[in-house]
């Protein structure tokens, strides 16, 4: 039976409105009122809630209900920060003002991850009022999952007496299509930064062209040896501590090209790699070329041959891989094939290690029972290509594995122009989270 859902709208509708983008510091006071307004929030509904701060990063907001020693507690875990959007970035509506449009609602966060998490928040405290809440409960909602909290590893050590749980939810993703997904892992990765230096200066291409190095090639005809058209990674060893793919896992994910077409989702014209779409994203480790920057790229032409140029890279490692493993070997690469004429500059950005979790767990099996029953459809497993930090620290500090409960569309949009959360699902995280937490 569908809810109506005008209340949750209204508060949701003040969620999304603030900008809490963690990645540009310029917001800081949308970051400040969007934790008072989670607080009031909580604590207004009988939570008690305390702020966990790190060194660098943005509060963390912890919330705990207490209901009975008896009943078992789950942590759900969430991030109230976004991704930036502006109108000039081509959105048909004010990004932090929640829209209702063709059974949508659309607004930055909506799926990634306010309204997700959101969908948790409403039903805990409908329960409460109730008083059919069914368990212990913490909430942990974070403002640095998108810039990769440097500070959440010590975070959740330091305090984990107070996160300690029986069970830990997440919902930050996509089901497949309408058919309810659980997640079985997640890649793990992290960033580089690597530029090439040809010259002091940027030089006259008619007095110095075919005489003097080019950063700008040079730059490009490395990263054209190191990835190939088809996405095949040739810096050595890249691949020797991934699993051997099982012919089991090839005929699932084929399998679910038949629930939902990755090439329309994307709008590609094609998909890459050595195996289908879901087994290349999911359980197979990628490098991808995320930004160049190089030369004279403003209006009209600068005849220059360029000193300087960078490129930013991203990775995405499987569970049997350690990302400070690749970067050892991603350093040595780069030493063995960048010109000797050439100086270059490596960087890291904070690494995340790769999860796998046990699908076959009886609370993991129940939790799709309810999915069977709310959707209408067996539920699915898939494997995650992207990655959400936490996940590991849980696994590591607290030795729980987080069940991955996706609740958006596929087709949301996230970190993109009108991102949006199709509103019959909507109704069905609700229904789902109210048999979890009920």
């Amino acid at each position: 039976m569908k809810q109506d859902l005008t209340a949750f709208t209204h508060l949701l509708k003040e969620y999304i409105g603030f900008k809490s983008i963690s990645t540009d510091a310029a917001f800081a006071s949308g970051i400040s009122e969007q934790v008072k307004w989670l607080t009031q929030l909580f604590e207004g509904n009988g939570f008690k809630v305390e702020i966990l701060k790190g060194p660098a990063t943005n509060p963390v907001v912890l919330a705990q209900y207490h209901v009975s020693d008896k009943l078992k507690t789950k942590l759900i875990y969430g991030h109230y920060d976004v991704q930036p959007a502006s109108m000039e970035d081509g959105w048909k509506t004010q990004p932090f003002y929640l829209t209702e449009i063709g059974g949508r609602l659309i607004g930055r966060g909506i799926v990634d991850n306010k309204g997700q998490n959101f969908i948790h928040i409403y039903t805990a405290i409908k329960l409460i009022k109730e008083k059919r809440l069914g368990c212990n409960l913490k909430f942990m909602l974070e403002g640095n999952e998108e810039t990769s909290n440097p500070d959440m590893t010590a975070l959740v050590a330091a305090n984990a007496d107070k996160l300690k749980c029986d069970q830990i939810l997440i919902s930050d993703g996509e089901i497949l299509g309408s058919t309810p997904t659980i997640e079985e892992s997640l890649r793990g990765g992290g960033n580089l930064t690597l530029k090439f230096i040809s010259a002091k200066n940027d030089l006259h291409s008619g007095l110095f062209s075919s005489g003097v190095p080019s950063a700008t090639k040079e730059l490009i005809a490395f990263l054209a040896k190191m990835l190939l058209p088809d996405g095949t990674v040739t810096i050595p060893g890249f691949y020797d501590a991934v699993d051997k793919i099982k012919p089991e896992q090839i005929e699932r994910n084929l399998a679910l090209l038949e629930i939902d077409n990755p090439m329309v989702t994307a709008g590609v014209k094609a998909t890459i790699g050595k195996y289908d779409f879901h087994t290349m994203v999911g359980i197979w480790p990628a490098i991808e070329v995320s930004g160049i920057q190089a030369g004279y790229t403003g209006e009209g032409y600068k005849n220059i041959i360029p000193a300087s140029a960078f490129a930013k890279i991203n990775f995405r490692l499987v569970a049997s891989q350690k990302p400070e493993v690749f970067v050892e070997t991603f350093k040595k690469y780069v030493a063995d094939n960048v010109p000797a004429y050439i100086d270059y500059q490596l960087s890291v950005d904070k690494l995340s290690y790769p999860v796998k979790v046990n699908v076959s767990d009886p609370e993991i099996l129940k939790i799709m029972s309810y999915q069977e029953k709310v959707y209408g459809v067996k539920p699915v497993i898939k494997n995650v290509g992207g990655g959400i930090p936490v996940v590991a620290d849980f696994k590591n500090v607290l030795g729980i594995d987080a069940f991955l409960i996706s609740l958006g569309n596929n087709d949301c949009n996230m970190h993109g122009v009108d991102e949006n959360f199709n509103l019959d699902l909507i109704q069905k995280g609700l229904q789902l989270s109210e048999l979890i937490l009920g």
